[in-house]
């Protein structure tokens, strides 16, 4: 039979639950609002009885341990949603920048300029002598390479802010994963006995696995939770925590390996490594997927920097585009003659090897092979009279050695020479010592496009496109016809028609096509990326609610909480204050 005094334990026990469980109201309410807690409940349980003859008699109540409302599945989910969601915000943001930089709206981007300088021929084609018009075209030739540039320029600090961005969240990585792992060894000394539990410390974790699956697309392996509504089982493997990233792991239970970052291959980018090993490409998700993915976008790719699969390129499609324009404009412009004929002239561009074909030893980007073509120059007295035109055949396989010897038996009885700047490589020239004068009547092979002789730019791509020096210098050297003769415009008119002509993507597009469906893409990349986001925000938000009614703190259930556990202690108190008068009576008794 229980004594008086197991009566006092028993109310005892009923104080230490009720004030137990109000301290652990208390702490649900304080954290209300901090994130990533996790609501918990005591479990009460009835204390081990005491037998008698008469049978079981109750000794009062216990917490047996405290568990928190997670529901693992459910998080995983959410975190999931996470990682889309940074993905497509961070390639919003950027994707707005893009926009911005491509901008035609107020009538000052790159379709204006380029609108501008094929007018300006089409006005020169008119007065093909008069200075005011060629002075036009000189200035809507800048304005063209000014565009070009900026938008290169822009593409470019774009490029390198995701580059630093790239290590910055590396090194967000690296102090998540420390942390998780410091955390990990802690979850483990506390839950070394199995009725203890680390509720605040697996709190803390998730948090930081939250905002690890914001960065990059992580997977996480653990024992950590049960599965049911019941909360974190007891006894589990709580340190148990394995975080890989692209298939190596960042966190093995209470170790991290940190990753480090390296110029890529091609000093464009920078890649992510893991003991050595170059993962970048296996980084696909969260807002350090995006950056990757923009950083290769915004850059030229080559093998070892690929771009994402069916992606658009945007330093390449600006290369393509200024590349295009260079080209065509200089093949046109190359054989055509101003107003001045020259007594020596040099390319622009460096050959390599005087013996090898010239499409091979051309520089580096101007990809502009030879055809099979015709070479025709205009040879000048010194008063300028036109003396004789001759025509040099040029294979698409020719050397400069042979285009060169060629070229010299047949203008070499005028004085006029070419040869290159180096022995066996540098830049063509071609300089007459006779007093003799020459011009440029057509060229079919595009040798002198080639080598930049009497072009109208220089430069390969984007980021050196400029309008020749020469021709800025003196703007007699407008190529504006194919002779001398006043009025001749039929040069400039070959110009201007380039606007209309399919000279883009397989001879399918015009240049102003080419650039307008570059900038429609944009537009539409953009667009179709700003859906998402808006569809992968609803489906957070969504998320978020479920994990907040089911782990969150609700206030009007833990001021219920209270008002029990509240009563509770009260009415423990009122048990033990009449076992005490009890206990007064039989000692009155006993007196």
């Amino acid at each position: 039979m229980p004594s008086i005094f197991d009566a006092l334990n028993i109310g005892a026990s009923g104080l230490n639950v009720a004030q137990n469980s109000i301290n652990i109201t208390g702490n649900n309410v304080a954290n209300a609002n901090t994130p990533g807690y996790t609501v918990e409940s005591p479990v009460i349980t009835e204390s081990y009885p005491i037998n008698t003859p008469t049978g079981q008699y109750g000794l009062g109540s216990t917490i047996q341990t405290v568990t928190s409302a997670r529901n693992q599945l459910l998080d995983n989910t959410l975190n999931q949603q996470l990682n889309s969601q940074a993905y497509y915000q961070t390639l919003n943001d950027n994707l707005s920048q893009i926009q911005n930089i491509f901008n035609e709206t107020n009538g000052t981007g790159l379709a204006t300029a380029l609108n501008n300088f094929f007018s300006s021929w089409q006005t020169l084609s008119s007065s093909p002598d008069l200075a005011t018009a060629r002075g036009q075209v000189i200035q809507s030739g800048q304005t063209l390479v000014q565009a070009i540039q900026s938008s290169y320029r822009s593409l470019q600090q774009l490029n390198s802010g995701l580059n630093s961005q790239v290590v910055s969240d590396v090194n967000q990585i690296n102090t998540l994963t420390q942390n998780i792992a410091n955390i990990n060894n802690e979850i483990k000394l506390a839950s070394l006995s199995p009725t203890q539990s680390a509720n605040t410390l697996i709190d803390q974790r998730n948090h930081l696995v939250q905002q690890l699956q914001k960065i990059a697309n992580v997977t996480v392996l653990s024992n950590t939770y049960s599965s049911g509504t019941q909360g974190q089982s007891i006894g589990s493997n709580q340190n148990e925590m394995t975080i890989l990233l692209g298939g190596v792991p960042i966190v093995s239970g209470i170790n991290s390996t940190n990753l480090t970052t390296q110029t890529s291959s091609d000093g464009q980018n920078v890649d992510v490594v893991f003991n050595g090993q170059v993962i970048t490409n296996k980084i696909t998700g969260g807002s350090l997927g995006a950056v990757i993915q923009l950083a290769r976008q915004t850059s030229p790719s080559n093998s070892s920097n690929p771009s994402a699969p069916n992606a658009i390129n945007y330093m390449d499609t600006l290369n393509t585009l200024a590349n295009s324009i260079i080209n065509q404009v200089n093949i046109l412009h190359s054989g055509g003659s101003g107003l001045s004929a020259y007594t020596q002239t040099q390319g622009t561009y460096t050959l390599t090897s005087a013996s090898n074909p010239v499409s091979q030893s051309e520089q580096a980007g101007v990809n502009l092979p030879l055809k099979n073509g015709t070479l025709s120059v205009n040879v000048y007295d010194s008063n300028n009279n036109l003396v004789n035109t001759v025509s040099i055949a040029i294979g698409n396989n020719d050397s400069f050695s042979t285009i060169s010897n060629n070229f010299n038996k047949a203008l070499g009885q005028y004085g006029i020479i070419m040869n290159l700047s180096g022995i066996s490589q540098g830049n063509v020239q071609i300089r007459s010592n006779n007093g003799y004068q020459f011009s440029f009547a057509g060229d079919t092979s595009n040798f002198l496009a080639a080598v930049g002789i009497n072009t109208f730019f220089t430069g390969t791509n984007a980021s050196n496109i400029a309008v020749n020096s020469v021709i800025v210098n003196d703007q007699s050297k407008i190529a504006a016809g194919k002779s001398l003769t006043p009025g001749d415009n039929s040069n400039a008119l070959a110009i201007a028609n380039l606007q209309t002509q399919n000279v883009m993507d397989s001879n399918t597009q015009t240049i102003n096509q080419y650039y307008e469906s570059f900038v429609g893409q944009i537009g539409s990349i953009a667009q179709s990326n700003q859906n998402i986001l808006n569809s992968q925000n609803s489906m957070v938000n969504q998320t978020q609610s479920l994990v907040q009614s089911q782990e969150g703190v609700s206030l009007d259930q833990e001021a219920a909480n209270l008002i029990k556990y509240q009563m509770a202690y009260q009415a423990s108190a009122q048990f033990i204050s009449i076992v005490n008068q009890m206990m007064q009576s039989l000692i009155n008794m006993v007196q």
